[in-house]
């Protein structure tokens, strides 16, 4: 998951924005409008648990909040939860 920050965090400013995250999603072939909107659901850091202070808001992704991100991608069994966005699409 490290890898994959680092590959969406173009600007090297140890977050990820919308524009990060849309450009290398889409470069799997999900529209970008989806992976911007998808972006949105996804970086709602009020929407899942975090144990540390989220203190950008919705706009960007610290590394820390993508970590658990993926572990909620991987175990959350609600279909809604904000790291079921993590590859960019609204739909599976």
């Amino acid at each position: 998951m490290n890898f994959m920050f680092d590959l969406e965090d173009a600007s090297n400013d140890g977050t990820i924005d919308a524009r990060e995250f849309a450009t290398v999603c889409s470069s799997y072939g999900t529209d970008r409008k989806e992976c911007e909107e998808a972006f949105g659901k996804m970086s709602k850091v009020e929407e899942f648990q975090c144990n540390i202070m989220c203190p950008r808001g919705a706009e960007e992704v610290t590394r820390e909040q993508f970590a658990k991100l993926w572990q909620e991608y991987f175990a959350s069994e609600d279909p809604s939860a904000p790291g079921n966005y993590i590859f960019g699409n609204l739909t599976f």
